[in-house]
């Protein structure tokens, strides 16, 4: 070869080279999907050609994304410190982002090298290898370097030891015998992995130890170790590289690490060390993701020159290493099936040629970039998106919670609440201000005093725990979706909890000065418009149950509805007793054996209205204009049973050729009721009391000055308790109307000469500011305030029948609500007189013989406004001469309801 050829040769050598190093980077960027199958790529150069590698070596540099790789001299070097060499380049090397490769295996066998037993007698070596690896393995725990911990005694004592002494040893020992999960894995690998005859340490990890340390090492066979060492080391590139959906580093590696391994020689270890990858490889069946490339002089691993005819069909020249791949790839199962000894070496012969200035003509190895799902900054974006997937779910329900009222987050701790959002209310309970009901000030007003006082009597009761403590659960309408701010829609609602404000304050009182008088706890409960969702809160209310062994019983349930009638069916199934103040439908009671009602039956209201028109009024027909609130009249007819059954009632007392009714809505003429059309007859509105305010104003007009006899159903109560409501009623229109609590008015309780209704008097006026010139009290303040008392007195006399419970803390368990039940028809037996009157029960749980009063509002926009326009009685039912001669009220003079009172 002539000077003149050389840079023609060299570029031909250079065209070769560079297909080998394409031929190098699928092999690195592009494994075969049926697993790894690299071979042992030996470059032969001639002496003084210098190092092909450098030239590989250089396309695997870089400044970004790099193949992980290690470049190492086996010059004078063994089989130990090459591996060590290259565990070390390539544990700690920084490939432009890439994450390091974890030898774990390779490291805890190092590690067991590196461990000098020979000073230690031969009966404790077991135990000091034992606390040496136990030391390395816990030596970042958050306990290493610490002192001793301080001498704690009693329970504190014991788990701190039990975490400091137990623990880390028990830990230890599931580890090291490869039963715990994830870590001892690899304690378990060793155990069953081939080399070292592991077998005949019987399974115990630290036999098997002891024999990689120093001296027990050098009795055994020294190529064993070697093969334990690099199969070890293999089997760390093996784990980081195996592909599952949910090791997301593994996916990250789209480049296998290369060791680039100069000098190899049979004088040292590198030829050892490529006999032993082979081995491993060839003995285990497994493959593993390591590319070894070498150079050296001589054809390994034999060691023979190149020119030695026996390496004739080995050496394969630079420009057919393509080929030879492909035939080497497509014979590496047949030869590994034969287990030919060198079945993974693949040769190559470099032409001498000096390729320096070719060096940086060759193109860098750059592995790709991973899966977008694999990347970091794909975790960040996932997140987020659940993150904002989570929060466009949550947003239009945190939205919708803050709109209906309801607190945020719903999850909030501290007091009994649970909410949920129903066609834009807020449903639900609550026994703190975290979480009140409606927008209505008045109504926000007695739930803050309740809320205040439960407070007040949490703290009494944690000093005097000796007391009973009840929760009585407040059930009623307190919402719907249309209210505008300030409007007062549930007056008869406020007034019930007004009532029980009152009674929880008695109690209060009472309960500091006698052990067996309870305090009391009240959770508000709202069930929304109409008692829509009755349903969902009676679910709350039965976990509530079952996690409060203090809930008794329930007080409310407002409307006589199908949706209530259901809610009093599942609450009785819960064994909780229901008091109802106001509810009065007949047969209402069916639903339930624990059901007691306050207030008398329809069928009495409607002997009322008939005794009082007939016998009072002079008059034999009644017109019936029924409402069912603001429902569907299709839904009503079905549902309603509180209206339902008053037209029922009024039908049977005034028999059918008496009676007419029509369900009433704007448009309907009531010109034909008129006083002079309809003269033997009277108006009687039959409906829901949402519609009353309109229909007085229609039939007003319709009939001005000729206004008939006009008489209304209870419900009017809640109309005539709206103040709002009757600032806009028409002028000078009298009315009569049926009530159910008129003994506990104020005019009433001034000259009470009964303890209750006179204790009465003075917690409203103390608690509500009620009862003086132009503070009025409803009626249901009384009938709730007869409620909840009933059901305190019933536990008090529970209690104080308790043997043995005096001076010890009080068991809610003691009492339950069956007792509670059976406890208050006792006390209701004969008669418990309440503020409202005498309270008895038939067997049904219905209010016998329970006064019903007939009132008379002379003009309905002066109601309330001043003493001398409270309603005032004008008939009665039925006459009952005990009551009369408890409460001091003798019957009174029946008469119309006129203008003039």
């Amino acid at each position: 070869m002539t000077d003149d050829r050389f840079p023609e040769w060299g570029r031909r050598v250079y065209a070769e080279f560079h297909r080998l190093v394409e031929l190098v980077e699928s092999m690195v960027l592009r494994p075969m999907r049926n697993g790894w199958q690299l071979p042992l790529l030996c470059l032969v150069s001639r002496p003084g050609a210098g190092s092909p590698l450098a030239m590989m070596a250089h396309v695997f540099a870089g400044e970004e994304r790099r193949v992980p790789h290690v470049r190492m001299s086996a010059a004078g070097q063994n089989v130990r410190t090459l591996l060590h060499e290259a565990y070390t380049g390539l544990a700690a090397g920084n490939f432009g982002g890439a994450d390091r490769l974890r030898f774990r295996h390779y490291a805890l066998a190092d590690g067991l090298m590196q461990v000098d037993l020979s000073g230690v007698p031969t009966n404790r070596r077991r135990r000091e290898l034992a606390r040496q690896l136990r030391q390395s393995i816990w030596q970042r725990a958050p306990w290493a370097g610490q002192q001793a911990p301080p001498d704690v005694g009693g329970w504190p004592g014991l788990l701190l030891w039990l975490a400091l002494g137990v623990l880390p040893g028990l830990m230890f020992w599931l580890l090291t015998t490869g039963w715990l999960f994830g870590a001892g894995r690899r304690f378990r690998w060793f155990m069953r992995q081939q080399y070292l005859a592991p077998k005949l340490a019987a399974g115990d990890f630290f036999t098997f130890a002891s024999r990689l340390t120093v001296p027990s090492r050098e009795t055994e066979d020294q190529e064993q170790i070697d093969l334990l060492l690099v199969h070890a080391f293999l089997q760390d590139l093996r784990v980081d590289y195996r592909r599952w959906p949910w090791r997301l580093k593994s996916w990250r590696r789209t480049a296998c690490p290369v060791l680039l391994l100069d000098d190899i020689a049979p004088d040292n270890g590198g030829y050892a060390l490529v006999r032993l990858i082979n081995a491993v490889r060839d003995e285990t069946g497994q493959s593993d993701p390591l590319l070894v490339v070498t150079d050296s002089h001589d054809v390994p691993p034999d060691g023979l020159a190149p020119t030695d005819p026996a390496v004739a069909g080995q050496l394969v020249p630079l420009d057919g290493v393509e080929g030879a791949y492909r035939a080497w790839r497509s014979g590496l199962p047949r030869a590994r099936r034969a287990r030919e000894d060198n079945a993974w070496y693949l040769q190559v012969e470099i032409p001498p040629a000096d390729l320096t200035p070719y060096r940086h003509r060759l193109s860098r190895i750059v592995p790709p970039k991973p899966p977008w799902l694999a990347r970091p900054v794909a975790l960040v974006a996932v997140a987020a998106v659940v993150l904002a997937a989570v929060g466009v779910w949550q947003i239009p329900d945190q939205v919708g919670r803050l709109r209906a009222g309801c607190e945020w987050p719903p999850t909030a701790s501290g007091g009994l609440v649970r909410t949920a959002v129903r066609d834009g209310q807020c449903v639900g309970y609550s026994d703190s201000e975290r979480q009140m009901f409606s927008t209505d000030e008045s109504l926000l007003d007695v739930q803050r005093r309740i809320f205040d006082q439960n407070r007040k009597v949490e703290a009494a009761w944690r000093v005097k725990k000796t007391h009973p403590r009840v929760t009585l659960v407040y059930f009623g309408s307190l919402t719907k979706p249309d209210a505008l701010p300030g409007e007062e829609t549930f007056a008869g609602e406020r007034e019930e909890l007004q009532g029980m404000a009152a009674a929880q304050s008695r109690a209060y009182l009472e309960a500091n000065n006698d052990p067996a008088h309870p305090y009391l706890r009240i959770v508000v409960a709202n069930a929304g418009q109409e008692m829509r969702y009755s349903a969902d809160v009676v679910r709350m209310l039965s976990a509530l149950a079952a996690e409060e062994p203090t809930v008794l019983g329930v007080v409310g349930l407002v409307e006589s509805r199908k949706a209530v009638q259901d809610a009093i069916r599942a609450l009785g199934n819960l064994d909780l007793p229901v008091l109802a103040p106001t509810l009065s439908a007949d047969r209402i009671a069916d639903a339930s054996s624990r059901y007691l009602q306050i207030s008398a039956p329809n069928i009495d209201e409607a002997t009322l209205v008939h005794e009082h028109a007939t016998r009072v009024l002079g008059k034999k027909k009644i017109f019936n204009y029924y409402t069912f609130g603001r429902v569907d009249p299709g839904v009503g007819a079905q549902d309603d049973l509180y209206v339902n059954t008053l037209r029922d009632g009024l039908r049977a007392q005034f028999g059918e050729g008496n009676y007419q009714e029509t369900y009433w809505r704007n448009g309907v003429d009531l010109t034909p009721v008129c006083a002079d059309r309809y003269p033997d007859g009277v108006v009687f509105f039959g409906g829901r009391y949402t519609e009353f305010g309109a229909f007085a104003s229609k039939l007003a007009q319709a009939c001005s000055g000729r206004v008939p006899q006009l008489i209304g159903d209870d419900s009017v109560n809640r109309y005539l308790a709206n103040a709002a409501a009757r600032a806009v009623a028409p002028d000078n229109l009298p009315l009569a109307y049926v009530a159910k609590g008129e003994l506990a008015y104020c005019h009433r309780l001034f000259g009470a000469n009964d303890v209750e209704r006179r204790s009465f008097l003075s917690d409203v006026r103390e608690i509500l500011s009620m009862c003086s010139p132009n503070s009025p009290i409803g009626e249901r303040v009384g009938l709730a305030y007869d409620a909840t008392r009933l059901h305190l007195a019933a536990v008090q006399s529970i209690a104080g029948n308790l043997a043995g419970s005096a001076g010890r803390e009080w068991d809610p368990t003691a009492i339950s609500p069956t007792s509670v039940y059976v406890a208050i028809r006792d006390v209701a037996n004969p008669a418990y007189q309440g503020v409202t009157g005498l309270l008895r029960f038939d067997a049904n749980g219905i209010a016998d013989r329970k006064r019903l009063t007939l009132l008379c509002v002379p003009n309905i926009k002066e109601a309330f406004s001043s003493p001398s326009d409270v309603p005032r009685e004008i008939d009665r039912h039925p006459s009952d001469s005990e009551e009369d001669r408890r409460y001091g009220t003798p019957s009174p003079v029946r008469r119309p309801c006129t203008k003039d009172g």
